[in-house]
């Protein structure tokens, strides 16, 4: 099978990707809110089953003990699309279910911190026409959820293979909340999300030489850091403009600017951290 490739196509249908090849996934699915590239999901109902039969074929393609990242906010529906009614539905639960049913469960979750909402939302304002006591919430941060295929490790790797984060990186990412500032100008698509973000899922949960998929490829992002670090990828994208512009994003990387991860030696313990701390604030 070829990889390091951007299919254009539906991802509920990957057809050009074998079974249990890919080692992680890391994606943005559509949220629902309005965007020009959500016009073939008229209903809600079409955007749920969309998710479902996604991540079916996700898992599909993904080894025994692979990591599929998945960052997603809860839905703030829009008076147009209910009935008048403005609403909050959460989606993570619905997903979670689904994934559990075919062995893929809930193995870490990550907030993602960043702007302001009044920043750069339309969906979030302060003027004359909002009542007082009518204001919406729109947090200043959104979910990643990363999950794994089966309840057992990769077989393909081992305590051996070594660490491939510093203790120190380890801190920074383990805590699970990440502040990265979203990406400010979105001319090239609506909704694109920061290298940073894709990068430390890659740090944290592949090696080197693994598969790296998204199957909202989008802009590019996730295929643009994967290599960039030494890693192959894959992704669909269902709009060929954007299946142009991310090949010519990856296409940009030089050789001689990839920088693959490099193996950790740590001797501290965390014991020894821990005492150190109870000693000093005794």
């Amino acid at each position: 099978m070829e990889f390091n490739k951007i299919y254009c196509g539906d991802s509920r249908h990957l057809e050009k990707i074998e079974d249990n090849c890919v080692h992680l996934t890391v994606t943005s699915p559509p949220y629902y809110v309005g965007k020009s590239y959500e016009a073939y999901l008229p209903t809600l109902t079409d955007y749920f089953q969309m998710l479902y039969d996604v991540f079916s074929e996700v898992v599909r393609i993904t080894i025994p003990g692979g990591k599929i990242i998945v960052n997603i906010g809860d839905i703030a529906v829009g008076a147009r699309y209910n009935e008048g009614f403005p609403e909050e539905l959460m989606v993570i639960p619905k997903l979670v279910d689904h994934l559990n049913a075919l062995d893929t469960h809930l193995y870490a979750r990550i907030i993602w911190e960043k702007d302001a909402p009044w920043a750069n939302s339309s969906h979030v304002s302060f003027h004359s026409k909002v009542q007082h006591a009518e204001y919406r919430i729109l947090p200043a941060w959104e979910y990643v959820f990363v999950f794994r295929k089966g309840k057992e490790q990769r077989k393909d790797k081992s305590y051996a293979d070594g660490q491939w984060i510093d203790k120190d990186l380890w801190k920074k990412y383990v805590r699970g909340v990440w502040q990265i500032r979203s990406v400010q100008s979105n001319d090239i698509h609506e909704a694109m999300f920061p290298e940073e973000l894709v990068k430390r899922c890659i740090e944290l949960y592949s090696f080197n030489g693994d598969v790296i998929f998204d199957p909202f490829m989008g802009s590019g992002t996730t295929a643009v850091v994967a290599k960039s670090m030494g890693r192959r990828y894959l992704g669909y994208e269902l709009d060929p403009k954007y299946v142009r512009y991310a090949e010519d994003r990856v296409d940009s990387i030089a050789d001689f600017t990839i920088t693959p991860s490099r193996q950790c030696f740590e001797k501290t313990t965390n014991l020894k951290e821990l005492q150190t701390m109870v000693d000093y604030y005794a």
